[in-house]
């Protein structure tokens, strides 16, 4: 190796050699230089230091010398410098590259420079100062140096380009040197191999590896790349004939990756087991240090496949960043979670899974996982958006029909029902299966508009309910309600026919509504004046099982109002009197009829009697001032006009409002035109003209004021007369009523402006409307509808200044309603108030005092709200789910008065009795007290049942926020997060609630 270092001085050393016998004065220097050279050549660089120094430092005299031995004294001179430099850099010492530098600036033509350059590079490149190496080789080439030091100077060029990752520069160096027979062979094949390792071109790495085959310089290494590249080539068996026995000859670092190149490729070849035990030394040796996503998935999906979820689940859940095989892994890790019974785990893998895009038949799985398991653990909101997202997104999916298999068990699981049913009739050529599903949605949809007195919308959809009929009760039970429907828009013979079929119907006997349809088709063949069959209904059902005491009661009553329309006078006595002896609700009207029915039956003192006794006992009765009047009445037809003149003066004091005042007054006016009293009669048939205008008395007081002007002879007289009032011309009264109707048909056909700009047209052309309150009424509705509530308050006004027009508790209703939705309560209250002590209809008063309830509430005073939730519940009239809408407000009012335990009782109960949004807030509240106390499971066992109604958006949201909050308490962050997630990502209101998740969300991620 020592001889790389002679170069071409050996030919001047011979010739120096070659004239040694003369005997000159660089004889001395002479065998100085040839000392150090032989001793350079043997390695003893300090020595021959010296001599090459002894020969630097001469001092020869030119003169005392030829022109040729100076010339041949300076190339030693020159030589021993260069030589000097090299032994410095030999030996290490610090001066070696000062030096050189100085030999260079001496001798820049030199034929060493070039060397000087290569032998610098060279003590950096041994220093591994690559850097510096390149610096020193590129002020040279390989074109300067000849032989071994040429192969040597491209391979340390090219190492210290690849040590300096500068793989461009390196690899064309390497690419010739490895096919070049010397000693940089072997290197630079492996070099270049591993350089087209790095940059993916697996195929010439992996032939050049292969080259390698023999070497025993890097046998500790070579096999783990091509073992790489032989997975990577999915050449599993060359793998395993290759690697395995690899492992036992390969360097200690490379083990763990050997071993884990086996065990994936048993993976690769489902051999899970043999696998397993590669990945498990793998894992022995690694310890954890390079272990990936990759790994992770293939071992959980291993032991998912070895039945062993747990151990699966251990090693999947060390998945790091997101990519496909994390992906892939949050599949597996959502099995194994099943598998374990763990749903909850399991949904959040899979939804983790659904929102990646690497694989998108992984994302697509996913999805479709996450959508089932939200139906399962009753997350129906949820699972309803997945299942849509899946059939939106994936039409063409291979389970697809799957989706729609689970839609229609979300759908028949979920109180949804708008969404259900627009969903489901997207669907063409519906199946069985789907079909039944589209029975129940329709049915309980169309209950929502019912309930709702959107009854036009309910028909259609009990209708398409009918026409999908599955199962043979809700069938029946679709044809009940759409009975119920017709008879609310008094479509009344439809609703007869329809509750005939439904009574036809075997499966309606299985219903809890089968008799009181008796009841209800009564009332509907009543309406529909067929009397006969009203009787015979109302007949079956009090003979029917399955009724309480207050329908009894009104069954009874509509019994006997059939028998006395059909004027069966002794029937129709029979029922009256079973109310009247059973001192039930009621029994004032009964008490009225039976009078009524001996008034018909020529039993006039038998009448009087009877309805004095129904003023004596109900003195406040709806029906005091009609018993009043036929007592006066029934005088009068007794020809004792003194004592129905005084009687009727009476009512009309007592009852200055009552719709009988007009007819007293006629009837007073006749017992004065019978008296001879035409100025009296005629002042009071006057009365009626002008006061009550709008009404049937008016028309015959004005006829009677006819009569008494022709028994004068004076018809000019009434015609003048006639002539000033507004029922007296007829061409006006005719005008004046198509114009009126033009207005009113304008607005029973919801064209609300038009109808608002007829009616003031009526105004302008009739100055005294004979339809005047009517008009007013429509206005005012009108401008309501046209979002003008303002306005229309004075022609409310107006109608209300009149207590007897047959618009006054439909008025109060209409402003009472226009102030509930301005929020102007204390206004509301007002009529409201009015309309709960003047109602003449029972609907009416139950709308009332259910408004003054909820008014009450809405203006913190809990003990007027408890007052009212008394009177909704004693009102006769009251549904099922206006007592449980009582009982929340009950519940609201204890918790305001500070009276927890009163308060949770209420609305336990109500949520308890009912599905509607009254048990849904209810079930919120109940829960929410349960937080505030401590007791979490309670509350959260609360909210899962809240979260099964799930029509009820806006509470069920409420209530997987405070299920987050009770995840808080018991310290699980992990779910309260995933729960405020899950209410950011679905919830679709524009209220509070988004805000509120973000809100706590943000909290707890700032307490990492």
């Amino acid at each position: 190796m020592l001889r790389k270092y002679i170069l071409l001085t050996s030919i001047f050393c011979s010739s120096l050699l070659a004239a040694n016998a003369q005997q000159t004065e660089w004889f001395t220097i002479n065998q100085a230089y040839k000392s150090g050279i032989e001793l350079f050549q043997k390695a003893k660089y300090a020595a021959a230091s010296e001599q090459f120094s002894k020969v630097e430092q001469s001092r020869t005299s030119p003169s005392s010398q030829s022109l040729a031995d100076n010339k041949q004294i300076s190339l030693l001179k020159e030589n021993a410098q260069y030589y000097q430099a090299v032994c410095a850099l030999e030996l290490g010492n610090t001066n070696a590259e000062g030096l050189f530098l100085a030999f260079i600036r001496e001798y820049p033509s030199s034929a060493n420079t070039k060397s000087a350059y290569f032998q610098m590079g060279k003590s950096f490149f041994a220093r591994k100062n690559y850097e510096k190496a390149i610096e020193w080789f590129t002020k040279t080439s390989a074109a300067n140096l000849a032989g071994k030091e040429n192969d040597e100077y491209r391979f340390k060029l090219a190492y210290s380009y690849f040590s300096t990752k500068r793989y461009n520069d390196a690899e064309p160096l390497f690419a010739k040197l490895k096919d070049e027979k010397g000693d940089y062979n072997e290197s630079s094949i492996y070099y270049y191999a591993y350089l087209n390792y790095l940059s993916a071109d697996y195929k010439t790495a992996l032939r050049e590896f292969e080259r390698l085959k023999n070497s025993t310089a890097y046998q500790a290494s070579y096999p783990y790349y091509i073992s790489a590249l032989y997975f990577l080539d999915k050449r599993y068996d060359d793998v395993l004939a290759y690697t395995i026995p690899a492992i036992d000859v390969i360097d200690a670092q490379y083990k763990p990756e050997m071993y884990r190149i086996v065990a994936a490729t048993y993976f690769a070849r489902s051999d899970y087991k043999t696998s397993l035990d590669y990945y498990l030394k793998f894992q022995a040796l690694d310890a954890g240090k390079t272990q990936n996503n990759q790994d992770n998935y293939q071992l959980g999906y291993i032991y998912m496949q070895l039945n062993n979820p747990q151990k699966a689940i251990k090693e999947l859940e060390k998945m790091g960043s997101p990519d496909v095989h994390y992906q892939n892994g949050m599949i597996v890790l959502g099995q194994a979670f099943i598998k374990t019974n763990n749903k909850q785990s399991a949904r959040n893998a899979f939804f983790r899974a659904s929102r990646l895009d690497f694989d998108p038949k992984l994302k697509e799985e996913g999805l479709l996982n996450y959508a089932k398991l939200s139906y399962e653990l009753d997350f129906y909101s949820v699972a309803l958006d997945a299942v849509q997202q899946f059939i939106k997104t994936y039409p063409r999916s291979a389970k697809i029909n799957e989706a729609k298999t689970l839609l229609g068990e979300v759908l028949l699981s979920t109180k949804n029902y708008k969404e259900a049913v627009n969903i489901l009739e997207t669907i063409q050529n519906k199946n069985e299966e789907t079909k039944a599903v589209y029975q129940k949605v329709t049915y309980f949809r169309g209950l929502e508009f019912y309930n709702e007195r959107a009854f036009e919308n309910s028909i259609s959809l009990f209708m398409r309910s009918q026409n999908n009929a599955i199962d043979d009760e809700l069938h029946a039970l679709a044809t009940y309600w759409l009975a119920e429907a017709m008879f609310e828009v008094r479509k009344y013979g439809e609703s007869v026919a329809q509750f005939e079929k439904f009574l036809a119907m075997p499966a309606a006997r299985k219903t809890d509504v089968y008799n009181f349809a008796n009841y209800a088709l009564g009332y509907s063949a009543f309406q529909h004046e067929s009397y006969s069959k009203a009787a015979n209904y109302f007949a079956r059902f009090l003979g029917g099982d399955d009724k309480d005491k207050n329908t009894v009661n009104d069954a009874t009553l509509r019994l006997g109002d059939s028998y006395f329309v059909l004027k069966n006078y002794g029937s129709a006595l029979q029922q009256y009197n079973k109310v009247i002896a059973w001192n039930s609700d009621g029994k004032d009207y009964a008490l009225f009829q039976r009078g009524m029915i001996e008034g018909l039956q020529g039993q006039n003192d038998a009448k009087i009697a009877t309805h004095q006794s129904l003023l004596q006992q109900f003195p406040n009765s709806n029906y005091a001032d009609d018993a009043g009047f036929e007592i006066a009445y029934t005088y009068f037809v007794k020809g004792d006009n003194a004592r129905s003149k005084t009687d009727l003066e009476g009512l009309i004091e007592k009852y200055p409002r009552s719709s009988y005042v007009p007819r007293a007054l006629v009837t007073i006016g006749l017992v004065q035109y019978n008296q001879d009293d035409d100025a009296g009669a005629l002042a009071t048939f006057q009365r009626v003209v002008k006061d009550y205008s709008t009404t049937d008395e008016a028309k015959l007081a004005l006829e009677s004021i006819k009569n008494i002007y022709l028994d004068k002879a004076d018809a000019n007289g009434f015609l003048a007369y006639a002539n000033t009032t507004s029922i007296g011309n007829l061409s006006t009264s005719e005008q004046d009523n198509i114009t009126f109707q033009a207005a009113n048909n304008l607005f029973l056909r919801g064209d609300y402006q038009a109808a608002f700009d007829a009616v003031n047209a009526y105004f302008d052309k009739f100055p005294k409307p004979i339809y005047e309150k009517h008009a007013k009424f429509i206005r005012a509705e009108s401008l309501v509808k046209l979002n003008r509530p303002d306005e229309a308050i004075p022609d409310y006004t107006f109608i209300l200044n009149d207590w007897t027009s047959e618009y006054t508790e439909r008025a109060l209703i209409s402003i009472s309603k226009l102030y509930l939705q301005q929020k102007k309560y204390n206004e509301a209250v007002v009529y409201l108030k009015k309309l709960e002590l003047t109602s003449e209809y029972k609907a009416n008063y139950g709308f009332a005092v259910n408004n003054l309830m909820e008014a009450y509430s809405s203006m913190n005073m809990p003990d007027d709200v408890l007052k009212y939730v008394k009177l909704v519940r004693e009102f006769n009239r009251s549904s099922e789910e206006d007592k449980s809408r009582a009982g929340l407000y009950a519940g609201k009012a204890y918790l305001a008065k500070g009276d927890t335990t009163a308060g949770l009782k209420e609305l336990t109960d109500v949520a308890a009795k009912t599905t509607t949004v009254t048990g849904a807030e209810a079930k919120y509240l109940v829960a929410y007290l349960q937080y505030q106390s401590g007791d979490y499971k309670a509350s959260q066992k609360t909210i899962f049942e809240l979260v099964k109604m799930e029509s009820h958006d806006y509470w069920v949201t409420k209530g997987f926020i405070l299920l987050a909050d009770n995840y808080v308490a018991l310290k699980d962050i992990f779910q309260a997060k995933s729960t405020l997630q899950s209410v950011i990502d679905n919830y679709e209101g524009k209220d509070e609630i988004i805000p509120t998740a973000k809100e706590k969300l943000d909290q707890l991620n700032k307490k990492k």
